[in-house]
C-alpha cells in the first residue's frame, strides 16, 4: 500500500487521487504528519509544494487546495510527446507538471466552469476548450498521464502491481425523430405536405407520399438495419430516445402514441435503453422528470442513463438535474461541432461539482466521435471519414479504454442526404473490433 503526504487533505485530492489509483488498481493511505511519513520505510511518496526529504516527490501547483472556481490558467507543456498542463521547473519532481492537477483540471472541465463565449445553443464550443487551441483535443490525454505516472512509480517500486484494463467498443444511437414522414398525425404530416408544395420541393412530397402509401419505407427506419448489425458482429449497443414535446429543435414522436411505444419496447428487446433529454429541457430543467417517466412508462422499465440533446450540456446544472432524477449514467461528455475528448479520456470517471467543491455518484461515459460533426460542422468528403475516425481507435485501444460511438438513424437510413454512411458505420464497427479479444 503506498502512503503518500500531502500538507492539507481536501475534497480535491480525495476525488482525484481515487480516481487515479482505483483505476491503477493501487491501495493508497493519506497522512498529513510528516514523521510519520520520514518514518514510513515502505512504497512512498510526497505530493506537495517541495519535498520532505529525498523521497520520490510530485510537485504540486495548489489548485488542489483550493475550494472556489478562480482564474487558474494552466502552464501547457509537453511531455514524451504528450501534451500537458500545469507545467514547472521542480527538478526534484518525479514529473515536469503536477499531473494530479492536470487530471482534476480537465475531469472536473474546470475551464467550463468560467466565463466564455456561448454558441447559438448556449453550448461550450470545441473551438473555446485549451485542448483545441493546444492541440491535444484528439488525444485521451488524461489516459496517458495516468501511464507516466503509472511508469515513474513502478520505476521507483517495481512491484507495484498495475491492474489490467480491456479495450472496449460501444456503439450508441440517438432517436432525435423516429421517423421523417409515418406517425406524425393529421395536423403535421398536413402541414408537411404543405411546406413542400409551397416550397418547390417536389422530391420531398413524392418521398412523403410514397411513404404515407406504403411504396417506400421511411427513410429514418433503419431499425431492421441496426438490429441485423447488432446480431451480425455481436454489438452490445444503447440508445438514447427522445421523449420530449414537440419544439422548434425537439421533434420526435410522443412515446404515448402506440407506434412509439412498439417501437420502443422492440429497442429494449434488443438493446440498453437510455433518455435524451430535450432541448428545452435543458432550459427548463423541471421538464426532466415528465420525460423520465414518458419513457418508463413506454418500455416499463427503469431509466438511469441519459445524453442530453443537442449534446446541450450546462455545468453543472444538467449533471445536478441528472442525479435529481434518479440518472446514474451520462454520456453526454463530447462535443456537436468536433471529435476527438472533451475530457481528456476515454475512460468512464465520477462527475465532481465544482459549484459544491465535492464528488457526486454520476458516472460520466465521454463518447469521442459523433457522425453528425462531418455532417453539420466540419464537411469533408465520405472517402475521408474513416481517416478521422481511425487514429482515435488506435490511440484507445493502444490505452485499453473505452470507444462510444455516436450515430442518429436517420444517418443509417435510406435518405439520400445521407447516402454512403452505411458504408463508412460498417467500416468503423470493423476497425473498432479488429484484433479486439
Amino acid at each position: 500500500m503506498l502512503l503518500i503526504y500531502l500538507p492539507e487533505i481536501t475534497s480535491r485530492h480525495q476525488y482525484v487521487f481515487n480516481h487515479i489509483f482505483g483505476y491503477l488498481g493501487i491501495d493508497y493511505n493519506f497522512t498529513i504528519n510528516r514523521e510519520e511519513f520520514i518514518a514510513c520505510d515502505k512504497e512512498k511518496f510526497s505530493y506537495a509544494a517541495t519535498a520532505v526529504n529525498s523521497e520520490l516527490h510530485f510537485s504540486a501547483c495548489g489548485l488542489l487546495n483550493e475550494s472556489s472556481i478562480t482564474q487558474f490558467v494552466p502552464q501547457i507543456g509537453e511531455h514524451l510527446g504528450i501534451k500537458t498542463l500545469f507545467r514547472h521547473n521542480a527538478s526534484a519532481a518525479a514529473l515536469p507538471y503536477d499531473v494530479f492537477s492536470a487530471v482534476f483540471y480537465m475531469l472536473s472541465r474546470y475551464e467550463e466552469y468560467l466565463p466564455f463565449e456561448p454558441d447559438q445553443h448556449g453550448r461550450f464550443e470545441a473551438t473555446n476548450s485549451l485542448a483545441y487551441k493546444h492541440q491535444f483535443l484528439y488525444s485521451p490525454v488524461v489516459d496517458h498521464w495516468i501511464v507516466q505516472l503509472a511508469a515513474a512509480l513502478l520505476k521507483h517500486f517495481p512491484t507495484l502491481k498495475i491492474k489490467k484494463h480491456q479495450y472496449e467498443f460501444i456503439p450508441t444511437y440517438d432517436i432525435d425523430m423516429a421517423f421523417s414522414y409515418k406517425h406524425k398525425g393529421f395536423k403535421r404530416t398536413m402541414g408537411g405536405l404543405v411546406r413542400d408544395c409551397f416550397g418547390f420541393k417536389c422530391g420531398d412530397y413524392f418521398s412523403r407520399m410514397a411513404v404515407l402509401l406504403h411504396i417506400k419505407p421511411d427513410p429514418f427506419d433503419s431499425y431492421d438495419y441496426q438490429f441485423a448489425l447488432q446480431e451480425k458482429f455481436a454489438l452490445e449497443p444503447i440508445y438514447f430516445f427522445h421523449a420530449g414535446t414537440y419544439g422548434k429543435f425537439d421533434k420526435n414522436i410522443s412515446p404515448e402514441q402506440k407506434p412509439i411505444t412498439k417501437l420502443i419496447q422492440r429497442i429494449a428487446a434488443n438493446a440498453r435503453l437510455g433518455m435524451h433529454p430535450s432541448y428545452l429541457s435543458a432550459e427548463k430543467p423541471e421538464l426532466l422528470s415528465a420525460e423520465i417517466k414518458r419513457m418508463e412508462q413506454a418500455c416499463g422499465q427503469k431509466i438511469r442513463a441519459a445524453r442530453q440533446h443537442f449534446i446541450k450540456i450546462r455545468f453543472p446544472e444538467t449533471y445536478t438535474n441528472y442525479i435529481a432524477n434518479g440518472i446514474t449514467d451520462d454520456y453526454s461528455m463530447g462535443y456537436a461541432t468536433d471529435i476527438g475528448f472533451r475530457a481528456g479520456t476515454s475512460q468512464p470517471y465520477l462527475f465532481f461539482d465544482l459549484a459544491k467543491n465535492c464528488a457526486t455518484p454520476l458516472k460520466v461515459h465521454p463518447f469521442a466521435f459523433m457522425e453528425g460533426v462531418f455532417k453539420h460542422y466540419k464537411p469533408v468528403p465520405t472517402n475521408q471519414i474513416i481517416g478521422q475516425i481511425t487514429p482515435l481507435i488506435q490511440q484507445i485501444k493502444a490505452l485499453d479504454g473505452t470507444f462510444i460511438s455516436l450515430w442518429h438513424n436517420e444517418s443509417l437510413g435510406t435518405s439520400a442526404h445521407w447516402e454512403g454512411w452505411r458504408t463508412i458505420y460498417e467500416t468503423m464497427i470493423v476497425a473498432a473490433q479488429q484484433n479486439n479479444s
